[in-house]
């Protein structure tokens, strides 16, 4: 009985040993250099630019508003009447509050359209881990060093160039 525990326990062992020894295939992307040099990247940044254009020039305006009722509160805040000082500051706060929204707004819209990029991204990787049989994919800003052989960035690339 003890012969075949030790037979079964070997065999046992020898199995998991060609498991441990079977190569592991791994790569690393640099995914904010993909994002960086997609082709669409720029044309998403002249897009929102457009898009926010007449806001930002708006809130320009608005901007020189505010700040000239900031130093005249600054200057003259001891000698204006409350209602006037009501006023101005209800002007630097509407600037504040208008310029926020606008700068969320503009974040938001960034985020949705590098989440779009993010998604090519991700569906080149897989195409590429199905075809060449990776078994792990890393963020190259999580690994403390990987040699070029590992680097799989310019094959995601140029999977999203086409």
């Amino acid at each position: 009985m003890k012969k075949i525990i030790s037979v079964v326990g070997i065999s046992i062992a020898l199995l998991f040993t060609c498991f441990a020894n079977a190569e592991t295939k791994i790569g690393v992307i640099d995914i904010k250099s993909v994002m960086d040099r997609m082709p669409e990247r720029e044309a998403i940044g002249k897009e929102l630019n457009q898009k926010f254009e007449a806001r930002a020039k708006a809130l320009e305006k608005e901007e020189k508003l505010a700040d000239a009722a900031a130093a005249r509160l600054k200057k003259e805040g001891l000698t204006l009447s409350s209602s006037e000082k009501t006023k101005l500051n209800k002007t630097i706060a509407d600037f504040q509050n208008k310029a926020t929204a606008f700068a969320n707004e503009y974040r938001e819209s960034e985020t949705k359209e590098a989440g779009k990029l993010l998604t090519k991204i991700q569906e080149a990787v897989k195409t590429i881990v199905a075809e060449e049989k990776y078994d792990l994919i890393l963020r190259v800003d999580t690994v403390l060093y990987a040699s070029d052989a590992v680097d799989i960035t310019d094959k995601v690339l140029e999977k999203v160039k086409k």
